[in-house]
């Protein structure tokens, strides 16, 4: 149980919600209020103690039901906490709420990260929405699947990358449990009826490992879990497209346990004494030690049958390989995760730590992926191009005879002249003439891309030989 943290502002902001959220009630039929302290309770549980956070936390949705709100949180709180309200509010209802379910996931999250500036923002999102998808099961069925999918599409990655794995899990099942409930079933079922005899063996094979490591002068720590649902489903689909699995009964790696050491050799060593107690898989041992991941995962990873019919996955690596692996440049979602992201982490691991632990100090800013801009199709399809690309350059980058015949464009629901400056998160459609058969020869100093300028000397050139 978590240790609720309740300082003299968190308190009064407590209070001040509850009155600022009198009679406002959401679709599922509870109070704004309720909602707001279950996300201030995810957030403690989750280890951030932030009070600028919890603060923000009890007001997220305090600007949607008045946007004078923003004077009265200024006033008590200060301009801080205001203003992560303030970008709450407008992530909220901006355009990312519209992605196509069928956007490539990499882009998703690169753009969501361009839209927030405040990492505290982000925080109270994700905590959001594990509360939200809690109760989704009150919406109509289209509306739940749109929560589904954007929780695994990009809710769960960003929450994988952080490190939070309750919200991971939360997000994940639940998601799965709207989507497909036959299949959740069936694997909760199943794990549910062998759940005895895994904690039982998870239990006695750990102490095993100890004990017998200790014999032999390594002092080891040995952690084990049962893998969440949507975990075992993803498996099985693997299993299932490459031919190893026809079922539930083919997935192995249901329980996998970790055992850490001090240094290299410890790993190979603590392999070499598991490999003589019990018999490994063959073609299922992986090192990611001496052949690192492109991530940079490190890891010895070897399956043994531990008891007749029971295979369980061991990973052994050093303290400092699994410290890498949960929270610096190789968390294991960076293989889900797009290149740019990488290139940015890489350059700050410790970014991962700042926020997951939310340890008092003044907010720190995101590192935004500043090369680029990220803005949307009517249909909801991300586009990137470079920072300062204006609507020529997007025309042309969705089709070119869509450029060539631009004659202006809507951007966010407002008429814009095509040097209009394009912003991350802009929601744009082009307009086009029937009379405008080619570019007008001054935009190739307006452009930015090189698709873009290419296009159009092309374009003019055929006009001239013609």
């Amino acid at each position: 149980m978590f240790k609720r943290m309740e300082t003299e502002a968190i308190i009064k902001a407590k209070e001040l919600a509850y009155k600022v959220h009198e009679n406002h009630f959401r679709l599922s039929g509870e109070s704004y209020f309720d909602h707001a302290s279950r996300v201030v309770d995810l957030l403690q549980e989750t280890g951030i103690n932030d009070e600028e956070t919890l603060i923000a936390a009890y007001f997220h949705h305090a600007l949607d039901v008045a946007p004078k709100n923003y004077d009265l949180i200024h006033k008590e709180f200060g301009e801080n906490v205001a203003n992560i309200v303030k970008e709450y509010n407008e992530l909220s209802g901006g355009n990312i709420s519209s992605i196509d379910p069928n956007t490539n996931g990499d882009t998703i999250v690169q753009t969501y990260f361009n839209l927030i500036k405040n990492q505290k923002t982000l925080i109270i999102r994700l905590a959001d929405k594990v509360d939200n998808i809690k109760s989704v099961y009150t919406l109509p069925k289209v509306m739940a699947d749109k929560v589904a999918q954007k929780a695994l599409l990009l809710y769960s990655p960003i929450s994988q990358l952080l490190g939070i794995g309750k919200f991971t899990k939360v997000l994940e099942d639940q998601a799965l449990k709207i989507l497909n409930p036959g299949e959740y079933y069936k694997i909760v079922h199943y794990v549910e009826d062998k759940l005895p005899e895994i904690q039982d063996t998870l239990k006695d094979t750990s102490q095993f490992i100890k004990e017998i490591l200790a014999e032999k002068g390594i002092k080891a720590k040995v952690e084990h879990r049962v893998k969440h649902v949507y975990s075992i489903h993803k498996k099985l689909l693997t299993l299932i497209a490459e031919g190893k699995a026809k079922d539930l009964s083919g997935v192995y790696d249901i329980a996998a346990m970790r055992v850490l050491v001090n240094t290299v050799e410890e790993c190979y060593a603590v392999e070499g004494i598991l490999k003589q107690i019990w018999d490994d898989s063959a073609g299922k041992r992986d090192d990611y030690i001496t052949h690192p991941k492109p991530s940079g995962y490190k890891s010895l990873h070897n399956t043994f049958q531990v008891k007749p019919g029971f295979m369980l996955e061991i990973q052994i690596k050093t303290h400092q390989m699994h410290e890498e692996n949960e929270f610096g440049v190789a968390s294991h979602t960076f293989y889900k995760t797009g290149e740019t992201l990488k290139k940015k982490m890489f350059a700050n691991p410790n970014w991962l730590k700042e926020i997951n632990f939310g340890i008092n100090r003044a907010a720190i800013k995101i590192d935004q992926f500043t090369d680029n801009v990220y803005v949307f199709t009517p249909k909801g399809d991300i586009k990137e191009l470079p920072r300062g690309a204006n609507l020529i350059d997007f025309a042309y980058y969705v089709h070119n005879d869509l450029g060539n015949s631009c004659i202006g464009g809507v951007v966010n629901g407002e008429l814009q002249k095509l040097t209009y400056e394009l912003q991350d998160g802009d929601r744009v459609e082009i307009k086009t003439s029937k009379n405008r058969k080619k570019p007008s020869p001054d935009w190739e100093d307006v452009v930015k891309t090189k698709r873009a300028k290419d296009e159009i000397r092309r374009s003019l050139k055929e006009v001239m030989q013609y």
